[in-house]
């Protein structure tokens, strides 16, 4: 965990820098270089290596900004559905239902389509199209825990409702929230992606991982095109990869 939580730390380093250097060079197409461009120029003399480094940030912003508004609106309904049983159980187990049956990524592709492609759009349009899962996972948790001992006996003391879910139904949801935080992070990456690759990623001068895919293959003739497909994929899978190996740190022992 310290190794993995020391490389993040490092790529987000990277990412600052990144920033702070110019994309615009006054050579296009150039080869890979040490005194220059590490990673060559594209047909229009920007650096790969730096672009490549801010469309990761800007991917990584979205998806943390998108699974945090996902997994919160799911805890929220989820909590309520579980907690109470009657028509609020009903009316949101029927909306979580009617998003759930429709593929993720379209929900993304009309909401991104609505709201616009800024940053901010974008957050929301990626957690307004991933809460269903974490909604339906924290309604089974919470009904089942709403039936433990603990909280039969608190109500027997007369502690309130609102008490009841914050001091003793929330703490156990910890593991819960954790694996799907980094779930819904890994899936919103990949939506983000598929989102900027059909044209309706962020809005110049900003662009993720998939509108360089999508760039990439406009010259996928030429060597630095390749390489700008090949390290762009590789990025995405690779933070995809990373998010996934960390859902199982604290549920394993081994």
């Amino acid at each position: 965990m310290r190794g993995w939580l020391l490389f993040g730390g490092l790529c987000i380093l990277l990412i600052g820098i990144a920033y702070f250097l110019p994309v615009q060079k006054n050579c296009i197409l150039c080869a890979p270089s040490w005194k220059g461009s590490w990673l060559g120029t594209d047909p229009l003399g920007r650096d790969v290596g730096i672009r490549l480094l801010r469309a990761w940030g800007i991917t990584l912003f979205i998806s943390g900004g998108s699974s945090l508004v996902g997994v919160a609106l799911g805890v929220i309904l989820g909590t309520l559905a579980g907690s109470r049983a009657g028509w609020i159980d009903e009316f949101i187990s029927f909306v979580a239902q009617a998003f759930w049956v429709v593929p993720t990524l379209l929900w993304a592709v009309v909401l991104a389509f609505l709201s616009g492609k800024t940053l901010l759009t974008l957050v929301g349009a990626i957690g307004l199209s991933i809460w269903t899962d974490t909604a339906r996972l924290t309604r089974v948790e919470v009904r089942r825990l709403w039936r433990a001992p603990f909280v039969e006996a608190g109500q027997a003391l007369g502690l309130d409702y609102f008490r009841l879910l914050w001091r003793h139904v929330l703490p156990n949801l910890r593991p819960v929230m954790h694996a799907q935080l980094l779930q819904t992070f890994a899936t919103a990456a990949l939506i983000e992606a598929g989102l900027g690759f059909v044209g309706l990623g962020p809005s110049a001068p900003h662009i993720g991982l998939g509108g360089l895919l999508f760039e990439a293959i406009q010259w996928l003739t030429l060597p630095q095109g390749q390489l700008q497909a090949f390290l762009a994929g590789g990025l995405l899978s690779g933070t995809v990869f990373a998010v996934y190996s960390l859902t199982g740190y604290g549920r394993n022992p081994f």
